[in-house]
């Protein structure tokens, strides 16, 4: 890192917001710079007295030294920015105004910065608040002007005086009511990003969730065995990998009807995630068949895990037209082996799930070691 961007680091810091914060309150010190710069010209050429101007100088730097402190503690403090900009915004208007009673002939010049101080303002503040900083500083210029009769009246004349309120009025009226028109647009787009956020957020759980069971769906579970296989390391304990399938579902439909069979899975998922572990994974895979994912587990306590889902869902009785239905699965379980992908594992986990079919249904085949070792030995799988 830079000299530079180390200094832009210690002096606005590194969150974005601040940093936006401490760029506008840069460009208003610029601004006051320009604005000091001019008045000090003026007392250089005689037009304007030294000692008011030392004190509006003084003024200026230890108002923006007191702002810096406040836009860096902000969040301490919790001080939002609207707030922030009403405060110097009045303190601007101050400052101008004070500027505008103590410089010579071209004082009428430096009403245009209360249109800048408006401006700046019109991107943070509300209509109404904006309105309410239009009329102090139409006050605050109001009385400076009568006050110039009494400090100043070798500078005060009154027709100059009405011709400078008159158009300050003018030009504030003109950008206030812009900047309501801004600050509802502002609360439009404000408005319609939201509903564009919260239209995102569906659409985003549509895409990763099961709109029936609520569960994770497929591409869910694919995006999240890549993510986990890429940040594997060896010796770690390995996951298990489980299909379970809901048994005779086609049966359900047929003899219950569809209403009965989205009852039957919706009573699954929920009584799944009422059995698993916080960090356990289960998606609908497809149709009545679930993968479960159970990370950094050993086989035995894995099969511990199904099997006191079957109790769970042996104990449930679901009522169909006066009909109860019982609910059962089938489950092939197996332990990922040492570099094994995560397809093969899913290969060798639906090979023990058509095992458990073909053995009668209801009932887990579980399998730990190599794909070829637990295709091929019947001494490696087991009925549970």
């Amino acid at each position: 890192m830079s000299a530079v961007s180390r200094m832009i680091d210690h002096v606005a810091g590194d969150d974005p917001k601040m940093r936006r914060l401490i760029t506008y309150w840069g460009a208003t010190v610029l601004l006051y710079v320009l604005s000091l710069s001019i008045l000090w010209v003026e007392v250089l050429a005689g037009a304007a007295r030294r000692a008011p101007v030392v004190g509006l100088t003084v003024l200026a730097v230890a108002g923006h030294s007191f702002f810096y402190v406040l836009i860096r503690l902000s969040k301490r403090l919790d001080l939002a920015p609207a707030q922030l900009s009403v405060y110097q915004g009045r303190f601007a208007v101050v400052c101008t105004v004070a500027g505008y009673s103590v410089m010579g002939p071209l004082r009428g010049a430096s009403l245009v910065i209360l249109l800048v101080i408006l401006v700046f303002c019109a991107f943070t503040l509300e209509a109404r608040k904006t309105h309410a900083l239009s009329v102090f500083a139409l006050t605050l210029l109001g009385l400076a002007m009568l006050s110039m009769k009494f400090t100043a009246p070798e500078l005060f004349n009154p027709k100059t005086e009405l011709i400078h309120f008159t158009l300050s009025g003018s030009m504030l009226l003109v950008v206030a009511t812009l900047t309501g028109r801004l600050s509802e647009l502002r609360a439009g787009f404000k408005a319609q990003n939201k509903a564009l956020v919260e239209a995102l957020a569906h659409i985003q759980m549509l895409a990763t969730r099961d709109e029936l069971t609520a569960l994770p769906n497929r591409r869910y579970m694919i995006d999240l065995l890549d993510r986990e296989w890429a940040r594997r390391i060896p010796g770690d304990m390995p996951p298990c990998l489980a299909l379970l399938d809901i048994d005779w579902f086609k049966k359900i439909n047929d003899s219950y009807g569809h209403a009965a069979g989205d009852a039957v899975l919706r009573a699954f998922s929920q009584a799944c995630l009422q059995n698993l572990r916080a960090n356990d994974v289960i998606a609908r895979w497809g149709g009545e068949e679930f993968l479960l994912y159970l990370p950094h587990t050993q086989l035995d306590a894995a099969i511990t895990t199904i099997e006191r889902l079957r109790d769970q869902l042996r104990s449930l009785r679901l009522d169909s037209a006066g009909v109860a239905v019982q609910v059962t699965f089938s489950a092939g379980l197996i332990e990922l082996g040492a570099g094994e992908p995560i397809d093969a594992g899913i290969q060798r986990a639906d090979a023990m799930l058509y095992q458990a079919k073909a053995d009668g249904r209801d009932r887990i085949v579980a399998c730990g070691g190599e794909a070829v070792t637990c295709l091929t030995e019947a001494r490696c799988s087991g009925t549970i």
